[in-house]
């Protein structure tokens, strides 16, 4: 398998629609599909659409957002060379993440954060010795305030961003007065929209309320499936770290500022949890992004033991399929 996804083949591409609805076929069966929680201004708006339409076509709407996220998530990654060679590693990893436990099969913020997040991204890449970063500058910090919008702990983004300029750019005030009123922009239009509807202080109170930083505890319970999946990727994260470092600087200063930046994103996302007062599962696959960069990583650059590998990879499909059951 892992030849097969290492193959440049377009055709690979349309494998990965097939891989989602493999893994979400049992959300045709899950009641409700869109849980009915509490959620920012964005994601109530998006979920009261979705529930005007059957089930049938909010599972299908999902499966074609997460197999879209994949595709985009790895043309991202061939196009800025952020692994060592292209691949389709990148778009299967990212399925598996988003898809690794039964709980999962169901509608939630991170869905929609994650393809604000990828676009996002796409635009801070561009910042490399960018003559004209003006656009990508606005737009980044933009839509990073919109996924913020959608699930509120996805603020710490914008720290992120920050300290990504400083990997990427030379300081400029103008370019970070650009960037703050781009991150601020959307929060003013909410606050009009609210301020001209009458609900400016209940609106914000609803927005905060679910997200204050107070002793988070787990949503959801750790069972023996989940623990040996959790320390799986772990094992596999450890394996790409240190085949990361050996090759660090053997890449170019371009590939190694992207590295530099999706490791400090794995950071970010996890500190995100502290924005909680319960932490749900699907919090988890906030980290599916930075993680991809290293479980591709791995499996890209396997060159010895190739059994092995694919020793590895399937023993973490089972596990999967494990907590699915």
């Amino acid at each position: 398998m892992i030849r097969f996804l290492k193959s440049p083949q377009p055709a690979t591409l349309f494998v990965i629609p097939v891989i989602v609805f493999l893994f979400w076929i049992q959300a045709f069966f899950t009641h409700p599909f869109v849980p009915d929680e509490p959620g920012s201004l964005l994601y109530n708006l998006i979920t009261s659409l979705l529930n005007l339409l059957p089930d049938l076509v909010k599972v299908l709407i999902t499966i074609g957002l997460i197999s879209f996220e994949a595709i985009y998530l790895n043309s991202i990654f061939n196009k800025y060379e952020v692994l060592e060679k292209n691949s389709y590693l990148p778009a299967f990893m990212y399925v598996l993440q988003m898809s690794f436990a039964l709980p999962l099969l169901q509608f939630h913020p991170v869905l929609l954060v994650n393809l604000v997040l990828l676009r996002a991204l796409d635009k801070i890449f561009m910042l490399f010795k960018n003559d004209s970063p003006i656009s990508p500058l606005f737009d980044s910090c933009f839509l990073i305030s919109i996924a913020s919008l959608f699930y509120f702990p996805a603020t710490v983004f914008f720290v992120l961003f920050l300290i990504s300029l400083v990997i990427l750019r030379t300081f400029n005030f103008r370019e970070w007065m650009i960037s703050f009123i781009g991150f601020v922009l959307p929060y003013f239009f909410l606050s009009v929209y609210l301020f001209w509807t009458n609900h400016l202080m209940d609106g914000w109170k609803d927005l905060l309320k679910n997200f204050i930083p107070k002793h988070p505890t787990f949503g959801f319970m750790m069972g023996k499936p989940l623990i040996s999946l959790f320390v799986m990727t772990g094992f596999l994260v450890l394996l790409a770290t240190r085949k990361l470092i050996q090759n660090f600087y053997k890449n170019t200063v371009r590939t190694r500022s992207y590295q530099q930046i999706l490791l400090l994103f794995f950071f970010f996302a996890a500190a995100s949890s502290l924005f909680l007062k319960t932490i749900p599962l699907y919090q988890v696959t906030l980290l599916t992004i930075p993680l991809v960069v290293f479980l591709g990583y791995y499996f890209l650059t396997v060159k010895k033991r190739i059994w092995f590998s694919e020793m590895l990879l399937w023993l973490m499909i089972v596990l999967i399929i494990w907590n699915h059951i």
